[in-house]
């Protein structure tokens, strides 16, 4: 069968993929329309006509081909696929986005050069250098070697996916790091638990580790001591002359300073609730800071001051880390549905993810008895229903915000969680996104019930970009009504 060729949302880039539901990549783009990880999405900051980034595990190309047309024609783009079947679909990726900018090439890379094993995961994303298992004979190289043979420049930006070969991988490099100064992305986990060596490893070459927040490209450092959160699956590397690159362009702070609100930042955090879609069904509450617990009327104005793309990203940052502190403070004390509604929101877009789902979680348990009223302010839980009304229903607006945001933010995909209780229920209500739908018909094809593509699917959609394949019958398990 011929490859399926996807769009990515967040790039003008279609990949070809195998057409099976049992390949992640495939599953996901068609689910999600883009890949999984937040990291995709802070490329067009950090990438810039000119450039020159390597992709160290490239897979199918979700992350090489976006590169690829980030640093344009006079860019570069060293794209490393052992994986035959990935490589090929890879190459004709290259030739569908006719980007002569990348170059890919057939090795694995590790701390020494030799002949190898790649052993086949369930998907060829799962693919990793081993002794035992079936998989394909591959040619291993390193960094420093690759390095010399070709003479690289000095590259700006690497990105490190080798299925637990990373601390390897940075052992072979030792001179291409000690030399060179890129902006390095890396997977952290490793078989599901945190690849501690390899931040060490990094820290010992002069590296510092920062981690991306989800709500805007900004990078903070991550915490001495402080657990990683348990979603967090990539983390980055930067020597102080990148990082104070990245900081001059607003996308990285050093460290997180203090922040108190001013009586102006206050009225301003109400200002902002106000002229959002839903806000008019809080009523008068929404006029005046003194209508509202005061800790909780802090916390608000430090989320909008988060929000405000003019202020500095230090002070942006000051106050997000505020917000998250005072609104988790109340949310034990003195919990309300309005106030664990903007904890999750806020949780959310500062990547402590795993809080955010579990306020989700006690948010989804709670409607079921208790439906949503609007006497207290507060920000959805889903940043899609910031332009949403509420209208005449705001428990039924409520209740879908919280349980599509549970949706996506409980697992990377249904691809590894399966069906959730709540997935029917979602795709009942006006005011959902068409992802649910992708979902709930993925999952059924994958399961071989060969489910009929609803109709929602068969139009086109800002949200939907891959209408034709849906309404074309392509949807590898799924069938289009005659």
């Amino acid at each position: 069968m011929h490859p399926l060729q996807i769009r990515l949302s967040n790039s003008d880039v279609r990949l070809a993929v195998p057409p099976r539901l049992s390949a992640i990549t495939t599953y996901v783009l068609l689910e999600q329309e883009t890949w999984f990880e937040k990291e995709l999405s802070f490329l067009g900051r950090c990438l810039k006509p000119g450039m020159t980034a390597i992709d160290v595990g490239a897979n199918f190309g979700v992350y090489a081909l976006p590169m690829a047309r980030l640093v344009g024609p006079r860019g570069r783009v060293i794209a490393y696929e052992p994986g035959l079947e990935a490589r090929s679909l890879l190459q004709q990726s290259r030739e569908i986005n006719s980007a002569a900018n990348l170059e890919i090439v057939g090795l694995a890379l590790s701390d020494s050069e030799r002949e190898g094993r790649l052993v086949a995961g369930s998907s060829s994303e799962l693919s990793a250098l081993g002794d035992v298992g079936d998989g394909e004979m591959v040619n291993i190289t390193t960094l420093d070697i690759e390095s010399a043979k070709n003479r690289w420049g000095s590259p700006d930006f690497i990105k490190i996916d080798a299925e637990g070969e990373e601390e390897r991988i940075v052992a072979g490099g030792r001179e291409f790091f000690g030399r060179n100064s890129p902006l390095v992305m890396f997977e952290i986990k490793a078989e599901g638990a945190i690849h501690a060596g390899l931040l060490t490893s990094f820290q010992d070459i002069g590296y510092r580790i920062f981690r991306l927040l989800v709500g805007a490209p900004i990078l903070v450092p991550v915490e001495p001591g402080v657990a990683i959160d348990p979603f967090e699956l990539n983390l980055f590397a930067a020597k102080p002359d990148r990082a104070k690159l990245l900081q001059d362009a607003g996308h990285l702070v050093d460290q997180v300073s203090t922040w108190e609100p001013s009586s102006y930042a206050i009225s301003n955090g109400l200002s902002l609730l106000r002229r959002q879609a839903f806000a008019r069904a809080f009523g008068r509450t929404l006029e005046d800071a003194d209508r509202i617990d005061p800790d909780y009327a802090k916390a608000l104005a430090a989320f909008a001051a988060w929000r405000t793309e003019s202020l500095p990203a230090r002070s942006r940052c000051a106050a997000l880390f505020f917000a998250y502190r005072t609104l988790a403070a109340l949310c034990n004390v003195s919990p309300t549905t309005a106030r664990y509604s903007t904890f999750a929101r806020l949780a959310w877009e500062g990547g402590w993810r795993g809080e955010s789902v579990v306020a989700l979680r006690q948010m989804a348990a709670y409607m079921q008895q208790n439906p949503f009223r609007p006497t207290e302010p507060c920000w959805p839980a889903n940043p899609r229903f910031d332009e949403i009304p509420m209208a005449d229903d705001p428990a039924r607006w409520f209740a879908t915000a919280v349980l599509e945001q549970l949706e996506r933010a409980q697992s990377f995909s249904t691809f590894f969680s399966g069906a959730s209780p709540w997935l029917g229920w979602l795709c009942e209500q006006p005011a959902v996104s068409l992802e649910m739908h992708r979902r709930r018909t993925l999952l059924e094809a994958s399961k071989g019930m060969n489910p009929i593509v609803p109709s929602c699917l068969r139009k086109a959609a800002s949200d939907h970009l891959n209408v034709r394949i849906w309404r074309s019958g392509k949807v590898p398990g799924a069938r289009v009504e005659p």
